[in-house]
């Protein structure tokens, strides 16, 4: 009796040790789910933030397009490795703030309010945003692989510097 209240004792102690082990197991995988949907999440506002202001007039492709150059850059060893440092890709001051109109996107530098006013069309962008974020990699890069584009009615002096690849609407894409 004594041997078998000995082996009940024991086994109960190796389940109870399993069963904390599973929730302490389980808790780190909760965690680490939270960190992945909040670095998603940021990830995509400013992915979302960047296609607003930078193509929310274009065509849901031309908003694509703009999409995927973002993170084209990100996977190209010329830019940082994350869509928000992409998006915020600067020249500093000695203050650390962006100097006017010298950052990769000319909307974040350019003095204006960068919060999105139009709740409609910012909706419709944060869906593209998300579109392209899972389509990347997976769908064919309409922009062939393109790292750069402009506005249409500007001539920027870096365009000789890149293969010109597609225009979509009013942007035109290089490589």
């Amino acid at each position: 009796m004594k041997k078998a209240v000995k082996i009940l004792s024991g086994l109960f102690s190796a389940v109870t040790l399993a069963s904390f082990a599973f929730i302490a197991y389980a808790e780190v995988q909760d965690i680490k789910m939270m960190e992945i949907q909040q670095e998603y999440e940021e990830q995509h506002y400013c992915l979302a933030l960047n296609l607003y202001h930078e193509a929310r007039g274009d065509s849901r492709l031309g908003q694509r397009a703009v999409g995927f150059v973002t993170l084209n850059r990100v996977y190209d060893d010329r830019y940082p490795n994350s869509i928000c440092d992409v998006v915020y890709q600067a020249h500093l001051d000695s203050r650390g703030n962006p100097i006017r109109n010298q950052c990769q996107f000319s909307w974040f530098c350019d003095g204006k309010n960068d919060t999105p006013h139009d709740v409609k069309k910012w909706e419709e962008i944060q869906e593209v945003a998300h579109s392209v974020l899972v389509e990347y990699g997976i769908v064919e890069d309409f922009t062939e692989g393109s790292v750069m584009y402009h506005a249409s009615y500007v001539n920027p002096y870096w365009t000789s510097s890149y293969e010109k690849t597609v225009r979509i609407d009013t942007h035109i894409f290089y490589k």
